[in-house]
């Protein structure tokens, strides 16, 4: 039984390493005759993001609109400033590491006490939308581009739209966290 199992294995792993190092030298010889690749990271994540920002919908709409000033402690956001954070700082930060759009001073105040929960959830939804056609927007040569960080350490494009992504899931997981301590029902996590 043990040696079939290793025949097995050694046969599939054998398919395997030829089928990836044929699509290896098929992609280099796109890549040399100057076709584009065969793979564009953007394209892959676009459904990953896009399942965020259903997450984040689903987050915003499982909280009553009387909990949106709620905030577990005085020294942290409201649960409203925490959503709008997430819609407004996404699409800050894709545009300074993807685009170079730099914004002149800081950037604007809203005054999200004043807003409904139905003009927030349409302002995240918005800017959301926005972040993800930026990043739809790239090429796998623009995403390997060097630039700078917050800190004005050396990293890509990539690696700055992977901040976009990755800052989105800390302030997600946090409204989720409002929405639980609250009393209310978040919505469960799920794949995309």
């Amino acid at each position: 039984m043990k040696r079939i199992l290793m025949i097995v294995v050694l046969v599939a792993g054998t398919i395997v390493f030829t089928n990836w190092t044929q699509q290896s030298a098929s992609n280099e010889g796109d890549l040399q005759e100057g076709n584009e690749q065969t793979y564009h990271f953007v394209e892959g994540h676009a459904p990953v993001w896009d399942a965020a920002i259903a997450q984040v919908m689903e987050l915003a709409d499982a909280m009553p609109e009387d909990y949106y000033t709620y905030k577990p402690h005085d020294s942290i956001r409201t649960f409203a400033e925490q959503l709008v954070h997430i819609g407004g700082s996404s699409k800050f930060i894709a545009n300074m590491f993807l685009k170079d759009i730099r914004p002149e001073g800081p950037p604007p105040q809203m005054d999200v006490a004043a807003m409904s929960k139905a003009e927030i959830v349409e302002f995240v939804k918005t800017s959301l939308e926005e972040t993800g056609e930026i990043m739809k927007s790239m090429s796998d040569e623009q995403l390997a581009e060097k630039i700078k960080s917050f800190s004005g350490n050396e990293m890509t494009r990539l690696e700055g739209l992977l901040l976009v992504h990755d800052h989105l899931t800390n302030h997600k997981g946090k409204a989720n966290l409002y929405v639980r301590i609250s009393g209310n029902d978040p919505p469960g996590y799920r794949y995309y």
